[in-house]
Parts: C-alpha cells; structure tokens; sequence
C-alpha cells in the first residue's frame, strides 16, 4: 500500500550555497552554445568575459570603460555618453539569458547565471526549489478500530475530514507546481508576436529566397596602381592600399566598374542574422544576388529583399507601397511618404558622402503580401549599410521585434505591415533603432 506526497527537491540540497566554479564553467559553455547565443558573437564574448572575470574576483573591476576598452577594442578615452556598446551590450546579453532558460535546455539546468540590472557583474545559483509528486510506500499493518481524540461515530468522522483537506491542500499543491512550470515554459508576449510575424514563412514547405543587393564597385585600372605605386621601394608594396595621387592625375577611364561581385558589409550581416534564426527553426534559405533574380522566381515565392537603391527588386516592388526610398536633390537618398500631408513625417534623408559614413542612419522594414508576385515579401532596406544591418539584426530578435509589434494595431498579423525606423551610428556600428513611422493595411 503506498500514499502519495509532495516533496519539495531543493535543487541545491546537500551543496555549497554558490556552484562551483568548473559547475559555473560547464553550464556557462552549454549557454554559449545554445541556438539563442550562437547567432551573437558579441553576447557571447561579452557574457564569458563578466563570467570570467567574476570567477577570477574580479568582479569589482567590471566597469562600463573597462569593457568597452577589453570586450569591444574602444580607446581607453572613450565618452561613454555617446558610445553607448556596452550598455546596448548589456541588455542584449540579458534578453537572450531570459529566452534562453524559457527553452527545454535552459529549464532543465541545475545552474543559473544572471546579469542583473544595473550591474555588469553576473551572479551564479542553483536553480530553484520545485514541487514534485511522488508516490512512497507505507507500513502495511493489520486493520484495525479508527482512532480519534472523542472514538466512535464522532472519530469517524474526524478522519474522513482531516483526509479531505489534506487531499485538497495537495491538489492546491500540485495545481501551483503546474502553474509554475507552466509560466516558466509558456512564450513570452514579445516572442508570441515574433513567431506571428513569422508565421507565413515557416509554415511554407519552400526555402526563403534572400534578395540580395548589388552595389557597383569601381576598381582603379591598372595605370592607377602603377602611378600610385612608383615612388614606393618593392619591399614596401601592399598587397592593398588606398590610391594616393595628387589632383587631376587621374581621369574616367581609370575607373573600372565591377558588377555583380561584392556585397555590403550591412547587407551581409542582415542576411547572416536571419539565415541563422531560421536555421534554428529548421528552416532552409536560398541567398541569390537581386540581379541574378528574374521576376518568375518570385511568384508564389517568399522573399526578403535587403538593400535600398542597390536593390533592382526593392525598387521595383516599392511602387505599391506607401513609404518608398529615392533620391533626393544633393548627395542625399531618403524615404518619403506617399501619403504625407505637409505637417506630415517624412521625408527622412541622409547625406551619401563620398566615405560612406555617418552619424545616422534610416531603414525600411516590411512584410507585404505582394499582389504581383502572390507571394510575402519581406524588406530590409537601410540608406546605407548601417541601416540594413539593424534591419536585419531586427527582423532576427524576438525581443526587439516584439516590443515593436505590441505597438501596432491588433490584427496586424493578417495585414501588410511597413516600419521606417532611425538608429544612430556609433563607431561605424547602429545602435537599438526607433520606430518613427508605421503603417499597417
């Protein structure tokens, strides 16, 4: 005969109140490469740095300069209010520690490590104490009379009752654990309107076909290079450098474009943070350069299209849509607002200087169903690189994703979506972007 029980198994029962520190390493090493850190180089190494350091106790050097210089390679006299890196960083870091202990492996482990707000060093602990059922076994012993402080009938009945609420303070018990291991493993809203935004492209049986853009690039001729070379000792020749010329030395035809072989930095990374989500999610992709896309691999087709003006399908497909990207007078590109009245948004510009940089940068954002070709077609177009790899880094995270999401008006997941968003360049790497105008239809 058995009896059944709650028991509560204190995960760090019978141990040293703080893990070991080859405890904290193992478990550390199965977060690094979990599928929520592989896709971020950066959180990974700043997470095993924190860890490291606190390990070694030297938690208390762990200051916001300090990891700028040590995990991100900034100069030493870095202003950290404008450089923002480690404390973007920071809570990149602590977004991905929370999705990952909501996955089937980070639920199961025995170790947790956390970044608490506000502080940059980690802290190491057992996990919690859960409730478990568990059936054990009971002296068997002969029958006999029930026995109660008054005997008889009234005894009796003392039993039967003290027996109804222990069962009911059990099923309480056991209700709560459920409810607990149930929040633990349930979704979090932001990455519930993740999976909705998704949705289309990973019920389809086919790959996702990424558009990519194809910038020209110009090469110098080879009388450029000797002319720039000459008056260099062999020894003391690159394999490669920038032209240096005086004024006027140079003409046209010492300008050689090269079409349909490079691809932007932006516009890789955007490409290779959405490749790696889906390949998490066991979905297959297909990277083809735009140019080499013709307008019958499109239907019925899902496609992400990344790049603005250096993207043929971008261009054309925009023709349907409310904000577009175009050039503006000057070296300026902008997106505009087909629909703007003149105390309207828009239209949202920056400069094209002649070394790419900048302080900002504006992107498109899209999921359309495209009545021209019958398929989805998602954008990420950036100005320039900067803003097609936060784009990119965007359509890729659950969380930053999310909170944008919740802001759109409800059924947004049954319509066409556009986002215009602006993110600050900081060291030639944007920063969070912000929503600056949305449309859903």
């Amino acid at each position: 005969m058995s009896k059944t029980i709650l028991v509560l198994r204190d995960a760090a029962a019978n141990r040293d109140p703080q893990p070991q520190a080859e405890e904290v390493r193992r478990q550390l090493a199965n977060i690094l490469g979990s599928s929520v850190f592989h896709g971020s180089k950066r959180c990974q190494q700043f997470l095993e740095y924190v860890c490291e350091k606190s390990l070694a106790g030297e938690a208390g050097a762990l200051k916001e300069r300090t990891i700028a210089v040590e995990v991100f390679g900034r100069q030493p006299h870095i202003d950290l209010g404008e450089d923002t890196i480690v404390r973007v960083g920071a809570r990149e870091v602590r977004k991905r520690l929370a999705q990952y202990y909501v996955t089937p492996e980070g639920a199961a482990a025995e170790i947790r490590i956390d970044l608490p707000s506000g502080s940059y060093a980690p802290e190491f602990r057992y996990a919690a104490a859960t409730p478990e059922v568990v059936a054990t076994p009971e002296k068997e012993t002969a029958p006999g009379p029930v026995r109660s402080p008054e005997g008889g009938v009234a005894g009796a009945r003392w039993f039967m009752s003290r027996r109804r609420v222990l069962a009911g303070a059990l099923a309480l018990a056991v209700a709560a654990a459920a409810a607990a291991v149930w929040k633990v493993r349930a979704p979090a809203p932001n990455v519930e309107a993740f999976q909705r935004f998704w949705d289309p492209v990973l019920r389809s049986p086919d790959p996702l076909l990424i558009a990519m853009a194809h910038p020209i690039v110009y090469h110098p001729s080879g009388r450029a290079v000797r002319l720039s070379e000459q008056n260099l000792p062999p020894q003391d020749v690159p394999v490669q450098r920038p032209i240096q010329l005086p004024p006027k030395v140079l003409n046209g035809s010492d300008m050689v474009p090269v079409l349909n072989q490079y691809i932007g930095l932006g516009d890789m990374i955007a490409a290779n943070e959405v490749t790696a989500m889906l390949a998490r999610k066991s979905h297959n992709v297909r990277v083809r350069l735009a140019s080499a896309i013709e307008f019958a691999d499109l239907r019925k087709t899902q496609t992400l299209l990344i790049g603005a003006v250096t993207n043929r399908w971008t261009l054309e497909m925009q023709q349907a849509w409310r904000f577009r990207v175009q050039w503006a007078p000057g070296m300026h590109v902008a997106i505009v607002d087909t629909q703007a009245n003149p105390a309207g948004g828009g239209p949202w510009s920056v400069d094209v200087t002649d070394d790419g940089s900048g302080a900002d940068d504006y992107t498109l954002v899209g999921r359309i169903h495209s009545k021209y070709t019958g398929g989805l077609i998602l954008v990420a177009a950036g100005l320039k690189q900067f803003g097609t790899e936060a784009a990119g880094r965007l359509l890729a995270d659950p969380e930053q994703l999310g909170v944008i999401l919740h802001k759109l008006p409800p059924g947004w997941e049954n319509k066409n979506l556009q986002l215009v968003l602006h993110a600050r360049v900081i060291g030639n790497t944007p920063a969070l972007p912000d929503v600056v105008a949305s449309y859903v239809w």
